[in-house]
């Protein structure tokens, strides 16, 4: 994705008046994880352009079909509120038409799998598989940090390397399977050529200040940094002014926006909230750094995200 489109999204995103725009926003504009995957041919999504920030305005405007989509899906899971945003996308985004979502492919009753997305764009039909992830280097150094196996998700229970695999040999690879193939013929017969994509996004996070990257990754991808309990509490004593925002899973992805200063906390307030939530439920949290901004054209001060990390148990990852 070019940068100045990267850029743009950036300079404009805390414009929006909705959470869940802001979010689609993101889908739309932040770069992926990887940039490239080597072993399969795959297309990195997402490619947006200028124009589609004017669609985006639009959804902001009259946000009432988005809500309704999320609020039908009745799940607070993060991965399925972002496979709601790409779906509310390619089902009214001029550009694109939705054909299947979630679409399952078995073989003598067992399941194979399953299309995330199966869309046209244009005249061309693509099989498009999605993914949100947050991943933390376990490296101190930024050689082994290149290695897909030294990136953890914050409960240890997903690696990179695991699911770069999954993704290779499982899902991208689907639609070459006969089964597949089949299905695909009975829906559309006269479409045999289909276009592959991958839209990986996310976040990685390296350790304290350092700024650490897996081998192939996008260089814009999302990132941020990561303590250990007990290193973050001294750095909460050196920067005791800052105004901290812990972020519930449903704000993980577009960056932290807040027109709520009760919601902020500083160093001594935000301590007690860690020794509870990490020290004794072993929790990993997700914060972020908050400043605030005067928006162009209006009175509203909102807070917007200077910085985001992790601050996970001092066990971790052996949660």
């Amino acid at each position: 994705m070019p940068n100045s489109i990267y850029q743009l999204f950036k300079a404009r995103v805390h414009e929006l008046k909705h959470q869940a725009v802001r979010d689609l926003a993101w889908c739309c504009f932040s770069s992926p994880i990887m940039d490239e995957l080597p072993g399969i041919e795959a297309t990195i999504l997402p490619f947006a352009n200028v124009s589609l920030w004017e669609w985006i305005e639009k959804v902001d405007q009259q946000p009432d079909a988005l809500l309704t989509e999320i609020a039908q899906t009745k799940s607070t899971r993060l991965g399925i509120y972002y496979e709601t945003l790409w779906r509310f996308f390619f089902s009214h985004q001029p550009d694109w038409t939705l054909l299947h979502h979630n679409l399952q492919v078995e073989r003598n009753g067992i399941t194979l799998g399953a299309f995330d997305f199966l869309c046209r764009h244009n005249d061309e039909f693509w099989h498009i598989e999605t993914a949100v992830k947050f991943y933390l280097c376990t490296s101190n150094n930024s050689h082994d940090a290149l290695a897909w196996d030294n990136w953890v998700g914050p409960a240890s229970h997903d690696r990179l390397d695991l699911k770069l695999s999954h993704l290779r040999q499982h899902q991208l690879p689907l639609h070459q399977t006969s089964e597949a193939k089949t299905q695909l013929q009975i829906f559309h017969s006269n479409q045999s050529d289909w276009k592959t994509g991958l839209c990986m996004q996310g976040y990685l996070f390296s350790p304290k200040r350092e700024s650490y990257s897996p081998e192939y990754s996008c260089e814009n991808h999302g990132t941020g940094y990561w303590w250990y309990l007990r290193d973050f509490l001294r750095y909460l004593d050196d920067n005791t002014e800052i105004e901290w925002l812990i972020l519930e899973r449903q704000r993980w992805l577009s960056p932290a926006h807040s027109s709520d200063s009760n919601e902020l906390m500083r160093a001594e307030k935000l301590v007690e909230q860690l020794q509870i939530q990490i020290g004794e439920m072993k929790r990993p949290l997700l914060l972020a750094a908050m400043t605030t901004k005067d928006l162009i054209g209006g009175d509203e001060i909102i807070w917007q995200e200077t910085l985001r990390g992790f601050v996970v148990p001092d066990s971790w990852p052996n949660l």
